[in-house]
């Protein structure tokens, strides 16, 4: 007698048996779905994560004028590269309708004008930036390369920045004041509060020419570390002199200021000039007409055939009238 199979037999035991299996496979692919669902999200948040840009850093910058250099120097200073800060304050000795500085009179010392302006910095604008620059009205910054070379490096870091030099005396560790001070908000905090403060830190005597020197002298007794401002082929972002000098001049010991750097350059000097970064953040300004000339050409051309890094927050200062 011929036998047949049974379908049942084949299909694990008939109808009930089939309806579990299905509601099993349904209920594996359902899980399976979800399993899916759920390594994607993570995948994604840890990429997120990963992909998220350091947080930008916030420059406030103050920048020192004087009365009688307020429409020769100041005001185009306001009107160029000072809009790339995020928040600019100007420190003068009286007032101006236009820069609305901070005023502080009848201060002669350099040095204590450097105290009263950090001081007052300090306490009234502390919590508008991460950085601060302190610079002068005949320097010409790049606000976008300071705020690149400061991605690196925190704001509760005890570090400040600038043109190094080492006293010859003492091998005390200075930044040039004519070529711009950064300094992170610790470190701002900390000479304030416990430099200024303490006579055996930080001297509140007069100290004339010696200012810059004072200053890091008072950094370094609270710890405050002189960090290097060159990039990473050792050129250097913080220039002390023109552009005339450093692009295709030199140095000359016979001018006083030029044998001043010369002798105290915390890193060698080649050939009477220094290698420039191609990321250069400061240096100064021979005369006030090439400010407008350096904001047009760095801020305003557009090389043709060269990718362009569209900047929506600067798009609109490139694009106003002067």
């Amino acid at each position: 007698m011929v036998r047949h199979f049974s379908t049942r037999r084949l299909f694990l035991g008939g109808k009930n048996n089939c309806a579990v299996l299905n509601s099993s496979l349904l209920l594996g692919v359902i899980f399976f779905l979800l399993f899916l669902l759920y390594q994607r999200d993570a995948t994604t948040s840890t990429s997120d994560i990963l992909a998220t840009p350091p947080p930008r850093p916030r420059i406030v910058c103050v920048i020192v004028t004087f009365e009688y250099r307020h429409e020769h120097a100041a005001i185009h200073i306001q009107k160029t590269w000072a809009r790339h800060c995020d928040h600019y304050l100007f420190v003068s000795d009286n007032v101006h309708v236009a820069l609305e500085p901070a005023v502080f009179q009848n201060i002669w010392d350099k040095w204590q004008r450097i105290r009263a302006h950090l001081k007052y910095t300090y306490k009234k604008h502390f919590h508008q930036g991460d950085w601060f620059l302190y610079a002068n009205d005949d320097n010409f910054v790049f606000v976008e390369n300071l705020r690149h070379m400061l991605q690196s490096y925190s704001p509760e870091e005890l570090i400040y920045f600038g043109c190094k030099l080492r006293s010859s005396r003492e091998g005390l560790v200075y930044m040039f004041d004519g070529s711009g001070i950064v300094l992170s908000a610790a470190s701002l905090k900390r000479f304030v509060l416990e430099a200024l403060t303490d006579e055996n830190l930080c001297s509140s005597q007069n100290r004339g020419g010696e200012a810059a020197e004072e200053l890091g002298r008072c950094l370094s007794n609270v710890n405050v570390v002189a960090g290097d401002s060159r990039d990473e082929w050792h050129r250097h972002r913080f220039l002390p002199f023109e552009t005339n000098i450093h692009l295709g001049g030199q140095m000359n010991s016979s001018i006083e200021l030029h044998r001043y750097f010369l002798e105290r350059s915390y890193y060698p000097v080649t050939d009477m000039n220094l290698p420039v970064s191609l990321r250069s953040i400061c240096f100064h300004l021979m005369s006030m007409p090439l400010a407008y000339h350096l904001y047009y050409f760095t801020q305003n051309v557009r090389i043709f055939g060269a990718p362009q890094e569209w900047d929506s927050e600067n798009w609109g200062l490139e694009n106003q009238n002067l």
